[in-house]
């Protein structure tokens, strides 16, 4: 079994972007649905700025397809999330 201090870098990313945006899915469960929405933009856009900055062999679970595909995936995500909860009027 894997000790925390074997954990890759790509591993350690991948949950703090997954504990980013479960606090995010909190959040906005509670009724903070801007608060929660920016929370899961920003762990999209972290995962993708790790994924980008880490080499394959580390990038642990952050890893799914080709590197351009993952990275530029989760930033179009993470923007259009993030955008979008900025551009919503606040009555809706």
């Amino acid at each position: 079994m894997k000790r925390p201090a074997d954990l890759s870098p790509g591993s350690v990313a991948f949950l703090a972007a997954v504990a980013t945006g479960g606090v995010g899915v909190v959040g906005a469960a509670s009724g903070s649905w801007r608060f929660g929405a920016t929370l899961i933009g920003a762990a999209l856009l972290f995962g993708s700025l790790a994924r980008f900055l880490l080499p394959d062999r580390m990038s642990g679970l952050l890893r799914v397809r080709r590197k351009a595909f993952d990275v530029l995936w989760m930033a179009a995500l993470g923007s259009g999330i993030v955008v979008l909860a900025v551009l919503v009027p606040e009555g809706v």
